[in-house]
């Protein structure tokens, strides 16, 4: 067969061949790529993110106010104060302008023993909201916990005014300023109101039990706090004032399955541990006492009544190491401590550290006649310092013929002195401190 050519066409004509699209597909691949381009660069944050959680390296999230300050509300009712108080201020610095936040923050610091906050908190709503009754409940409650009960008592009527609710805390507050200001039954009448208005509010009621006390009401006012346990069985203060009312009625062991109870919310409750010691100590299990003693100083550093009454204890059980180191460390919390300084004073003299006992007895001396001067009774104290002071003229070689500031005790006597210094501490001789008051108990 024969096929005639034709030589007037190229014999590698392209035409002839199929065509290869290869731009279209070029086209279409910068198309694609620029789309997934475009929607890294308009989502990149939120590929990021997931990115870091598919490795386990995502950033923790921010909580939201309102979450911050719903778990330190939880937190506050399981005892835990402190936590509570930092998600709090962090709520707040969210959203500084809302006094649900603002509010709870200064109750919060009420329970804290920290008044000026609260105080601060209170004007910062009154700013934001004149009528909103809560800022004048802050400002009642700062006052009564400042000891200025006077200055409470127009904020609270001003609340209670508004007609806005918040009535029992209201009322709850000038509960407490009637009575510290020596107005009795208006106390008890505004505790009254505090529990109508609200039966279910737990410091209502240990407000009115407050109040009871001061009457001499003393049953009813272990009833009212055995109410407010039962309706907040974390309320550490509730539990506080009750036991004062078990000790006040001799009931000890009460008392101190009630210290246990708290110690059971906050193992690390100093205040507790420091009651528990001196109810042992009422008790005489003395050694279970220094025990307790030396637990609440642990905890709370800062304690100084527990570190007196634990060198008391060890004074006593004739540990004058431990007790001068006590007494020491009691002294270095308030260096103008007249109670610390001079049984100071007295461990050193037990140790024969002859010059540090008549230095710090002197010291004592004088911050005890400084304390007469302005009106306080430090009679027993400056027996204790006399005797001291004629024990280290008597028995150190080198003081000995000195004659100390104060009257002169007769050498037969001086003995049996010493001998009668106990554990007790005598007049102007005292460390109960601010939240372990229960006043009228």
């Amino acid at each position: 067969m024969y096929v005639k050519r034709d030589y007037q066409r190229s014999f590698f004509n392209k035409a002839a061949r199929p065509r290869r699209h290869y731009g279209r597909w070029l086209f279409l691949l910068g198309l694609l790529v620029g789309g997934v381009a475009l929607y890294i660069s308009a989502n990149f944050s939120q590929l990021e993110l997931q990115a870091q959680e598919f490795m386990g390296t995502a950033p923790t999230a921010t909580p939201l106010p309102a979450d911050l300050a719903m778990l330190g509300s939880q937190l506050a009712v399981t005892g835990d104060l402190t936590q509570a108080r930092d998600l709090f201020e962090r709520a707040i610095e969210q959203r500084p302008n809302n006094i649900a936040y603002r509010y709870e923050y200064g109750r919060l610091m009420i329970e804290m023993n920290q008044p000026t906050i609260t105080r601060e908190q209170g004007e910062a709503i009154i700013s934001l909201n004149a009528d909103d009754p809560r800022g004048y409940a802050l400002r009642a409650m700062a006052e009564v916990s400042s000891g200025n009960p006077n200055s409470a008592i127009p904020f609270a009527l001003n609340g209670l005014e508004l007609n806005a609710g918040y009535e029992s805390h209201l009322y709850t507050a000038l509960a407490r300023a009637y009575t510290n200001s020596g107005q009795y039954v208006r106390g008890v009448e505004a505790g009254e109101m505090a529990i109508i208005s609200d039966p279910t509010d737990a410091n209502a009621r240990r407000a009115y039990a407050y109040a009871l006390s001061w009457v001499r009401q003393n049953e009813a006012a272990i009833e009212q706090l055995e109410a407010a346990i039962l309706l907040d069985p974390n309320n550490i203060s509730a539990y506080m004032e009750l036991a004062l009312h078990y000790l006040a009625q001799n009931r000890d062991q009460e008392a101190i399955n009630i210290y246990d109870r708290v110690l059971a919310i906050q193992p690390r409750n100093a205040r507790a541990m420091r009651r528990l010691c001196g109810t042992y100590r009422k008790i005489g299990q003395f050694e279970r006492a220094i025990g307790f003693c030396e637990d609440a100083v642990e905890a709370d550093p800062t304690a100084q009544g527990a570190w007196y009454e634990l060198g008391l204890l060890q004074y006593n059980a004739y540990r004058m190491e431990s007790a001068r180191d006590s007494f020491a460390a009691c002294v270095e919390l308030d260096p103008s401590s007249y109670a610390c300084k001079h049984r100071l004073g007295l461990a050193y003299y037990y140790l024969e550290e002859c010059t540090l006992a008549w230095d710090t007895l002197q010291d004592s001396l004088l911050l005890a006649q400084i304390a007469r001067g302005q009106g306080e009774d430090v009679s027993g104290v400056l027996d204790n310092i006399q005797v001291g002071l004629q024990a280290v003229t008597r028995d150190c070689p080198e003081y000995r013929g000195l004659m100390p500031s104060v009257e002169e005790i007769e050498p037969e006597e001086l003995d049996a002195l010493l001998d009668e210094l106990d554990d007790e501490a005598p007049d102007g001789e005292s460390f109960q401190e601010e939240d372990d008051q229960t006043e009228g108990v």
